[in-house]
C-alpha cells in the first residue's frame, strides 16, 4: 500500500531536539510512509526543523515541506519528490486569529477550525477535502515527544490534492514548532 491509496492517515510524530520525524500509517495502523527532518544538525538545533521529506517505500521521496525565510509571515513550500513546487503556505495574522491558506496550483484552498490544536477542516472550492483530528496516544507517549493525528480525505481525491493535504498538515507541525521555540 502506498500513501495515495488510504482515505484515512494516521500519523503519529517522535519529536526530539534535534529530529521531527514521523511515521505515516492507514486506519488499520499499517505504515504507508515515513517522514523524515532534513537540514545540517547545526542548523536544527538553533532553528528547529525547517524541512521535510515524505518517503512512500525506501528511498522514494514522493513529498518534500521546506520553512522558506521571510520576515513576517511564515511561508512553507510544498514541493513533489522532484523538488518541483505543487503548493505554498502562508500564515497570515489577522485580528484575533491565525489565519492559514494554501494556495494549491492558483487555487485558494482554506484550513478551518482549531489549527493549532489539530482540530480543523482543509476546503477547496466550498467542499471539504479533508478533517483533521488529533487523538490521545497516551501519558508515555507525551512524555517522550510523540503525538498522533488523523487525516480523514475525501474519497477520490486527486494524488495533488491529496500531496497538498499532507504538505500543509506538516507545514503547520513546523510552523507549531516555530512558535513553541519562541
Amino acid at each position: 500500500m502506498t500513501i495515495f491509496e488510504p482515505d484515512v492517515l494516521v500519523i503519529q510524530q517522535t519529536k526530539n531536539l534535534m529530529k521531527n520525524d514521523f511515521s505515516i500509517m492507514d486506519g488499520e495502523g499499517v505504515q504507508v510512509a515515513h517522514v523524515e527532518t532534513g537540514g545540517s544538525a547545526l542548523g536544527r538545533m538553533f532553528a528547529g526543523s525547517r524541512q521535510l521529506t515524505v518517503f512512500d517505500g525506501p528511498d522514494n521521496p514522493v513529498l518534500q515541506v521546506k520553512d522558506t525565510m521571510s520576515v513576517g509571515r511564515d511561508r512553507m513550500e510544498i514541493m513533489d519528490g522532484q523538488g518541483n513546487q505543487i503548493a505554498t503556505l502562508v500564515k497570515r495574522i489577522t485580528f484575533f486569529k491565525t489565519k492559514v491558506t494554501v494556495n494549491f496550483q492558483g487555487e485558494e484552498i482554506d484550513l478551518d477550525g482549531n489549527l493549532w490544536d489539530f482540530e480543523f477542516q482543509i476546503s477547496a472550492r466550498g467542499q471539504v477535502i479533508a478533517t483533521v483530528s488529533r487523538s490521545w496516544s497516551g501519558l508515555g507517549n507525551a512524555l517522550i515527544g510523540k503525538s498522533t493525528y488523523a487525516v480523514r480525505l475525501a474519497p477520490n481525491l486527486s494524488p495533488g490534492h491529496r500531496l497538498m493535504t499532507v504538505g500543509a498538515v506538516l507545514a503547520l507541525d513546523l510552523i507549531r514548532e516555530k512558535q513553541s521555540r519562541g
